[in-house]
């Protein structure tokens, strides 16, 4: 057999791999479709449902995430509420797991392309890290493997003296990175990977210092672009651009000493849960191996790459201070790159460890399916319904928001959240 029909055989292989992933995420999320909604899904739903001109950041309610966010939302309330975003939510994993493998296989051939979708697959649909709720971290993960292959795109077509394609493939990394910014305000992944990339290759003479700034200059117009259509679409609807900037950040600092003045109970339990997941789940070993291969200086510019996504993704995972499971996706799309590039350069534990990947979630899935959802803020909702009369309103503190929704009433107090609650009344 030639080397042409070897290609075409793996390439073959690879794309049935990646649709039957694709498949499998669908297949995984269905039996959550009908589930009761979560609470950050629903106060999501109803903040993005009543966004428009009014008394706090986004209509009357006030949260601290970014407009992109809430405008997903506001258009999931739109088209049927939370079968919609449950839906959207598996347009996102879907997307996750083609993009995962598009950015492997640009990287490091069909192998690595067919590691990292099943990979991404695995923990787009994993109970173990919270992943079948829709939240911020599973809608910016397209953004960022969308970012992660653009830049390595980039990156590879300025290495063969292609510019212009080169100067595009960089002007869309800068639109995503900052879309994955927009809809969670800490997964700057896209900016962090495609800057180490650049200093490492420039400093290894893998690329010139002229092509690398031509890069990082349509990174930064791409950038610059998308953030201006966003604030555009933000001040239209009525929103504050000052506000969200505090909301986004400011608040955090804020909220962070809310959180350590409540004193090591306030989270000791989620961060227990939240490390026993992460090592179960696959995505510290991951962090592991990567560091492994840097320490011992036996990296390439994109393991270096890799390594720094990671340990972002990590630190800003413990800052977050909350240690909800979901924070956790936000290693996914680098985590099954990452699997994705050990496994293409033969290191060692990477094929050991994509499988112990799908054993350990599998579980999770099986229990996932069969286990009464953990919300019973519905049911509570549901009666509050049938006893309310016209005109009525309701006000639930410290993070009920489901209970908000299933009622159906609106409320007059702005702050759906716990921390909005401590630390803003």
């Amino acid at each position: 057999m030639s080397c042409r029909d070897h290609a075409q055989e793996a390439a073959t292989r690879t794309r049935a791999v990646v649709a039957l992933a694709v498949v499998g995420v669908v297949l995984l999320r269905l039996p959550y479709l009908g589930r009761p909604a979560g609470a950050d899904e629903a106060g999501f739903l109803i903040v993005g449902h009543a966004w428009h001109p009014g008394t706090s950041l986004y209509g009357p309610y006030w949260v601290d995430r970014p407009p992109l966010l809430i405008g997903l939302f506001q258009l999931a309330a739109a088209t049927g509420g939370l079968l919609a975003l449950r839906v959207l939510g598996l347009v996102a994993a879907a997307l996750v797991v083609v993009l995962v493998a598009v950015a492997a296989q640009r990287l490091d051939g069909a192998r690595a392309a067919r590691w990292g979708a099943v990979v991404a697959a695995v923990l787009c649909v994993a109970p173990l890290v919270d992943a079948q709720e829709v939240d911020g971290e599973l809608l910016a993960a397209p953004f960022v493997a969308l970012g992660l292959a653009a830049v390595i795109s980039a990156r590879a077509a300025a290495v063969r003296g292609e510019a212009r394609r080169s100067v595009g493939w960089a002007a869309l990394a800068g639109g995503a990175a900052v879309g994955a910014v927009l809809v969670k305000q800490n997964l700057a992944d896209v900016a962090v990977f495609g800057t180490t990339l650049l200093l490492v290759s420039v400093v290894r003479r893998e690329l010139d210092v002229r092509p690398a700034a031509r890069l990082l200059g349509a990174a930064t117009l791409g950038a610059v672009v998308c953030l201006g259509f966003a604030a555009s679409w933000t001040v239209a609807h009525g929103t504050d651009l000052g506000g969200v900037l505090q909301a986004m950040y400011t608040f955090r600092v804020h909220a962070g000493q809310v959180i350590a003045g409540e004193g090591c109970a306030y989270a000791a339990g989620r961060l227990r849960s939240l490390v026993l997941a992460g090592f179960a789940s696959g995505l510290f070993v991951v962090c592991l191996l990567v560091a492994r291969v840097v320490v011992r200086r036996r990296g390439d510019a994109v393991t270096w790459a890799l390594a720094a996504t990671l340990a972002w993704g990590l630190v800003s995972i413990a800052a977050g201070g909350g240690y909800w499971g979901h924070y956790l996706v936000q290693l996914v799309v680098p985590g099954a790159l990452g699997v994705g590039h050990l496994v293409a350069r033969g290191e060692w534990g990477a094929r050991a460890l994509g499988v112990g990947v799908l054993v350990a979630c599998a579980p999770g899935w099986l229990s996932g399916l069969s286990a009464a959802p953990p919300w019973a803020g519905a049911g509570l909702g549901q009666a509050v319904a049938a006893a309310a009369r016209q005109g009525d309103t309701i006000v639930t503190l410290y993070g009920h928001a489901e209970v908000d929704l299933a009622s159906g009433l609106s409320s007059p107090y702005p702050y759906l959240w716990t921390l909005p609650v401590q630390t803003r009344d």
